[in-house]
C-alpha cells in the first residue's frame, strides 16, 4: 500500500530481511546459578531461604534471570517476607548484571535497595565502601508477613517502593538508563522470602499507579498555555493546505468568522483561485475521475504531467498508477493494457536514485491486470479508496510547491499541524534514545487513537 501520510510513517509489515522486533521477555524466576550453598531455592525458583549464619561477608544478592524488559514504561515486582530469620536483613531493589552478589542491593555502584531492618534506602556508596554507606531515611521497616515492592519507571527514570500495597513515594531520581535486574538481598539464618514477578496478583495496585502517572502527565500538559485562536489557525491552515475550500469556509462560518476569514476578499485573489483549483483537482481524484483531474492539471500546470525534460516524478508516477488502477476498477481491460504500454512502460527507470522504488510500485500496479478478480488478489489494497487520497495529497503538495515559485527540491510545503506531529514523533524518539532505548516506544496512531490495520502482500511505498 502506498504511504504518504504522517500517520503511516512507521512500517506496517516486516520482510524477511527486516525481522519484527519482539518485546523482551519478562523476569519470571530468581537466578540460582552461581549462588553459594547458603541459599536454598524452591523448584520454581521464586522462593529462597538463607541457610548459613550471619557474619561479616555473608550477605547475598540474588538477581532475576532476566533484566527489566526495554519496551515497558514501568516495571514492578514484589517480595513477601515469609520468615525474617535471626537478623531480618532482607532487601529488595535493582542491580546491574555485573553487580557483586556478595552485597545487598544499594551497597554497590548502580544498585538501589530498600532494606527491611532499618527502612532506609541505599544507593551509590563512596568508593564502594559499605562502612560509608549509611543509607537515607525512607520508609518503615518490614518483617515476617510483610509484602514489599519495587518499581522502576523507565520514562521518568525513577525508582519507588511499596509496603503492603501502599506507595512509599519516589526513592531515587535520575536513575541511569542501564539494564537492571530485579534483586533481593539476604543475610542471616532462617530468612525466607518469595518473589512475585507478576505471575499472581500484586498487593499494590500497579494499574492504578500507571493510570495516576498518566493522569499527572496529562494534567501537566494541560497546564501549558496556548495562545488564543492557535488551534483554529492550525485547522484553517490544514484545510487550506489540502485544498478543502468548502470545508474551510464552513469551518470559519461555524466559528463566527465568515466575514473576516472565510471570505475570499480577505485573501489574495490569486491564493483563493489556487485554493479553488486544488479543491477541484482533489475532488476529481477522490471520485476516480482521472481524465477530469488530468485536464484540470493541464489547464493550470501543463508541464506537471507532460514535461519530458523535468517531470515532477512524484506526481507522474502516483497519478498514472492510480489512472491505471481506475481503469481496472471499471473493468476497462483493453484500455488498461494500452495505458500500461503507452504510459507506464516508459516510466520505468526514469530516475536512477528512485528507480527501484518506482519500479516496485509500477510492478505491483500493473500486476492487477493478471487477475480476473483483482479485489481478491495480493494487490487488493491498491483498489482501496485510501490510494486516491494518497495521490490527491501528492498532487496537492506539488501544486503548492509550484505556486511557491521555488524549485521542487527547495519547496517542500507542509501543513503546520503535520509539522507539529512530526516534531512530536522526533522528540519522543530522541527521548527514547536518551534513555538507552528503554521505555515504551511511541506510536503516533496509538497516541491519536487511530486504529491501524495490518497489510500483507504489497510492499508499502512512502515518500
Amino acid at each position: 500500500m502506498w504511504r504518504h501520510n504522517i500517520l503511516t510513517q512507521l512500517p506496517e509489515r516486516h520482510t524477511e530481511d527486516e525481522p519484527e522486533v519482539q518485546e523482551d521477555a519478562r523476569p519470571f524466576e530468581l537466578n540460582a546459578n552461581g549462588q553459594s550453598s547458603l541459599i536454598e531455592f524452591t523448584k520454581d525458583r521464586r522462593t529462597a531461604t538463607y541457610l548459613g549464619s550471619a557474619h561479616q561477608g555473608s550477605d547475598v544478592g540474588i538477581q532475576s534471570t532476566l533484566p527489566v524488559p526495554r519496551q515497558v514504561s514501568l516495571y514492578y515486582f514484589e517480595m513477601t517476607v515469609l520468615e525474617k530469620g535471626e537478623k531480618g536483613r532482607t532487601t529488595l531493589g535493582f542491580t546491574v548484571k555485573d553487580s557483586k552478589l556478595t552485597s545487598q542491593p544499594g551497597w554497590e555502584t548502580n544498585t538501589y535497595g530498600y532494606h527491611g531492618d532499618d527502612g532506609k534506602k541505599y544507593s551509590h556508596p563512596v568508593a564502594n565502601s559499605r562502612s560509608i554507606n549509611q543509607g537515607t531515611e525512607y520508609g518503615p521497616t518490614y518483617t515476617s508477613g510483610d509484602t514489599v515492592g519495587a518499581g522502576l519507571n523507565l520514562e521518568t527514570q525513577e525508582i519507588f517502593f511499596t509496603k503492603n500495597g501502599k506507595l512509599l513515594g519516589t526513592a531515587f531520581r535520575n536513575v541511569p538508563p542501564l539494564r537492571f535486574h530485579p534483586t533481593i538481598g539476604m543475610y542471616s539464618r532462617g530468612e525466607s522470602v518469595s518473589v512475585n514477578f507478576g505471575t499472581s496478583t500484586f498487593a499494590f495496585d500497579l494499574q492504578g499507579q500507571i493510570e495516576k502517572t498518566k493522569q499527572a502527565q496529562q494534567e501537566e500538559k494541560q497546564s501549558v498555555s496556548i495562545s488564543p485562536g492557535a488551534t483554529h489557525h492550525l485547522v484553517q491552515d490544514y484545510l487550506r493546505y489540502y485544498g478543502y475550500g468548502d470545508t474551510l469556509q464552513a469551518y470559519d462560518r461555524a466559528a463566527g468568522l465568515a466575514e473576516s476569514t472565510a471570505s475570499t476578499s480577505d485573501r489574495p485573489e490569486k491564493e483563493a483561485e489556487q485554493l479553488a483549483t486544488r479543491q477541484k483537482v482533489r475532488q476529481a481524484i477522490m471520485a476516480g475521475c482521472m481524465t477530469d483531474a488530468q485536464q484540470l492539471l493541464h489547464n493550470c500546470h501543463p508541464d506537471m504531467l507532460e514535461s519530458v525534460t523535468h517531470p515532477n516524478l512524484d506526481v507522474l508516477i502516483f497519478f498514472h498508477c492510480l489512472h491505471f488502477i481506475e481503469l481496472i476498477r471499471e473493468k476497462r481491460i483493453s484500455d488498461a493494457i494500452r495505458f500500461a504500454q503507452d504510459v507506464l512502460s516508459p516510466l520505468r527507470g526514469i530516475m536512477s536514485h528512485r528507480s527501484k522504488e518506482y519500479d516496485a510500485m509500477l510492478h505491483d500496479t500493473v500486476a492487477l491486470i493478471a487477475y480476473e478478480e483483482p479485489e481478491e488478489s495480493p494487490m487488493y489494497q491498491l483498489l482501496d479508496d485510501a490510494q486516491r487520497e494518497v495521490v490527491a495529497d501528492v498532487v496537492n503538495a506539488a501544486l503548492l510547491a509550484s505556486a511557491s515559485g521555488k524549485p521542487k527540491w527547495e519547496a517542500k510545503p507542509q501543513a503546520h499541524l503535520e509539522q507539529i506531529l512530526r516534531q512530536l514523533v522526533a522528540v519522543r524518539a530522541e527521548k527514547l534514545e536518551c534513555s538507552g532505548g528503554q521505555g515504551e516506544a511511541f506510536s503516533l496512531p496509538k497516541y491519536l487513537g487511530v486504529q491501524q490495520t495490518q497489510h500483507d502482500g504489497v510492499q508499502s511505498m512512502s515518500m
